[in-house]
């Protein structure tokens, strides 16, 4: 996830606190979908927001900036895929493609890849501001695993020693963003070799395993980040409730 795609609106005020899920691991498209009608929701009014905690099932997600440039190799029709995740995709040495709605150009999700999209009302309606809020949280959790992760002028997401081991991506859309950021935990990082990351032929991820020889279990990460993102924004929140992606509406109140 990089970059941005904005659609402008109305203000929105901060509850005393949010919901945040932990959805396991989930294919992208409906978890793409569920962030859309969220964001609707909160613009709207009908709930005041939540964040999305998950693993991502394997895919390849090309931003609006993206094109079959940044695929390294022609992508096949799909066949054979689940009814609800074929729609508009192809496949790629065997990942799924999907056309993602957030702002930037080619990236890579998979199970070893913490997920956060927070469905929020931007803080003060300062995109730039929030965008490195979302990375600060990402620099705290890497420090507490002994990792010196730097920003990049210019390029959203995280670095260490030229290597990118967080994205960010967002689409915002009447003051309120989902989508969010990507961290890699121990995801197999050779199946970034399918894509131009980024939209930077030369670039090369790295993650918390390939730089400590330690694989942090996933459930305690999500419940660090929880921590961290109230920390950075003074946000609130519940706590963290394991539910399916399809159940997270009826969880909110919200009809499907």
């Amino acid at each position: 996830m990089q970059g941005v795609s904005h659609t402008s609106g109305r203000s929105l005020k901060q509850p005393l606190s949010y919901r945040a899920f932990d959805l396991g691991l989930a294919a992208y498209l409906p978890v793409q979908a569920l962030q859309r009608r969220l964001r609707a929701a909160v613009a709207d009014g009908r709930t005041p927001g939540a964040l999305l905690l998950l693993e991502h099932e394997p895919v390849i997600t090309l931003g609006s900036r993206a094109g079959t440039q940044d695929l390294r190799g022609e992508p096949l029709a799909a066949e054979d895929l689940a009814a609800d995740a074929a729609h508009n995709m192809q496949v790629l040495r065997g990942i799924p493609v999907a056309e993602s709605e957030r702002g930037g150009q080619a990236t890579l999700h998979a199970p070893g890849q913490l997920i956060s999209y927070p469905v929020m009302p931007i803080p003060g309606r300062d995109l730039s501001a929030y965008v490195r809020g979302l990375e600060e949280a990402n620099i705290l959790l890497l420090a507490e695993y002994g990792i010196q992760a730097e920003r990049r002028q210019g390029r959203p997401g995280l670095y260490v020693d030229g290597d990118k081991i967080s994205s960010v991506g967002l689409r915002c859309q009447r003051w309120v963003s989902s989508h969010g950021t990507s961290l890699n935990v121990s995801v197999d990082l050779s199946l970034f070799d399918s894509i131009v990351s980024c939209g930077e032929p030369h670039l090369r991820q790295t993650s918390i395993q390939r730089l400590t020889g330690l694989v942090p279990d996933m459930p305690d990460l999500k419940q660090s980040s929880l921590r961290l993102v109230k920390q950075v924004f003074g946000w609130e929140f519940e706590p963290l409730s394991p539910v399916c992606h399809d159940r997270v509406e009826s969880e909110l109140g919200l009809e499907s």
